[in-house]
């Protein structure tokens, strides 16, 4: 309204000084003009006074709508928060959408139902390995030097998937492990697939296709390696994996302790399942004291910078007394005798059906702000019970031999959770005598400060090497040079 009175005082201004100047010109006799002059300015100005009326009324509608707008607006935000609230009550969903499913990423994929009754987590890991080797056999009890063709190539070397979750309640959980065999025919085989209830954090048992709970740097995930393999004395004491029961558990919130039962011990994944098996079981147990900290799991490396000390101490034992199973093999020294006219000696594999196989361990793990320190010690015993069996036939023993092996190594972030050198040494001795040893170096970059990704190279020098590698990557008897550089990548 103010435009409008500020219009009409401006036309009442306009008129009134209109009529003075018009005064003396009709006074002069220029009546006609005049009028003329008057009407003109009234027509410019009712058009003036027209405009700004349509200005006003657009201006009046605008501020009408955003009048009757608002209570829309606040009326739409209350229906919001009515069907915010209505999602977020658990039993209004299950009736919208009985069990229905999530899905996700949360450190590899998952899958779970609306009540959290059912899950299933998908991961994967590749690795890519180039190894360069140069093999020697200078064995001192064999004449000559012998030059072996030297190793320069890539591999796939792991190819994993993983399928873990649980069924019904949390307790029940699954895991089901495949790799890929890149090397003959792109085949898949299972690696692990077991089944596990916890009763309480006292009491977990498990069942299906099961590591051996034997040893320390056997258990290391694939994945979380301070190197780009795993120490030449756990090639040699492995126990492996095979189908079996476990129990399990945590006591007073720092005991670890794992026993079971199992087909057998096992080197090798093609040896999971057992064509030829006696009556009797082999057995494992082991026990892990947290002295400091909650742990260090099974990661070889201290990526998560440990803000805390985290120290164990632990023990473990492995017992299997093979009448008839095929396919388990062990190490021994060759007896250093004359045939046909040559010096033999060296080392060699014998399979154990008709021994009895007795095994202790023993390791202390450290880690504390990207430094990681462990040891480990293996004591094997291998007593003959049956003079035909192939042990005693290659040995020519039929007494109780033993034999041990183990490796201290550490690890350093140089940049933390980045960047990190490492140092193992290692061996195999008291073989009738016979000593062999592992020098390792290497470095590890994480460009993410994660395993998910990372690059590995490290130098690695054995005198004498006393087995041939599930992989192949050294091989019995040999001088080794080897380097190796690895991608590993997993989600």
């Amino acid at each position: 309204m103010r435009h409008g009175l500020m219009a009409c005082t401006f036309v009442g201004s306009l008129m009134g000084n209109t009529a003075l100047a018009a005064g003396p010109a009709e006074s002069s006799g220029t009546a006609g003009s005049g009028q003329g002059t008057v009407s003109a300015s009234l027509k410019r100005l009712e058009d003036v006074v027209d405009q700004q009326q349509a200005r006003i009324e657009a201006l009046r509608h605008q501020i009408e709508l955003r009048q009757t707008a608002s209570p829309d607006a606040a009326r739409v935000e209350g229906i919001k928060r009515v069907v915010r609230e209505l999602i977020s009550d658990a039993q209004f969903r299950e009736g919208l959408y009985p069990r229905h499913a999530h899905v996700g990423y949360d450190e590899g994929l998952y899958i779970k139902s609306s009540d959290e009754a059912f899950l299933l987590n998908i991961t994967g890991m590749m690795q890519v390995r180039w190894t360069g080797l140069n093999r020697q056999t200078d064995n001192r009890r064999l004449p000559g030097r012998n030059r072996q063709d030297d190793i320069n190539g890539f591999e796939i070397q792991w190819l994993v998937l993983s399928f873990d979750g649980h069924i019904h309640d949390p307790r029940l959980t699954y895991l089901i492990q495949v790799i890929g065999d890149t090397d003959q025919g792109n085949s898949w085989e299972t690696y692990y697939a077991s089944m596990s209830y916890e009763f309480a954090e006292e009491l977990v048992v498990s069942a299906g296709i099961l590591d051996l709970p034997q040893g320390f740097n056997n258990l290391v995930a694939d994945n979380r390696q301070l190197f780009v393999d795993r120490a030449l004395a756990e090639e040699v004491f492995n126990v492996g994996f095979t189908p079996g029961v476990t129990v399990g558990g945590l006591l007073f919130g720092r005991l670890e302790y794992a026993a079971g039962a199992f087909n057998r011990s096992a080197q090798a994944c093609e040896r999971l399942y057992c064509e030829q098996l006696d009556t009797n079981f082999a057995y494992a147990g082991s026990l892990v004291y947290h002295v400091l900290g909650d742990g260090v799991g099974d990661d070889e490396t201290d990526l998560v910078y440990s803000k805390d000390p985290r120290w164990d101490v632990g023990t473990s034992f492995a017992y299997n007394d093979n009448n008839s199973d095929r396919g388990v093999s062990s190490l021994y020294a060759i007896p250093d005798r004359i045939r046909r006219g040559q010096g033999i000696g060296g080392y060699g594999q014998a399979d154990l059906a008709g021994t009895d196989l007795l095994q202790f361990g023993a390791h202390t793990a450290f880690r504390y702000r990207g430094f990681s320190f462990t040891t480990e010690w293996y004591l094997r015993t291998i007593d003959g019970d049956d003079e035909r069996s192939d042990w005693e036939r290659l040995t020519g023993r039929s007494d109780s031999m033993h034999f041990q092996g183990g490796y201290v190594e550490a690890g350093y972030f140089i940049v933390p959770k980045e960047v990190e050198v490492a140092a193992r040494l290692g061996g195999v001795w008291d073989v009738s005598g016979d000593n062999t040893w592992e020098y390792t170096f290497g470095v590890n970059y994480y460009p993410y400060q994660s395993h998910d990704l990372k690059i590995q190279a490290d130098y690695t020098r054995i005198e004498e090497a006393p087995i041939t590698t599930e992989y192949g990557n050294w091989f019995q008897n040999d001088d080794i040079d080897m380097f190796r550089v690895s991608l590993q990548a997993a989600f």
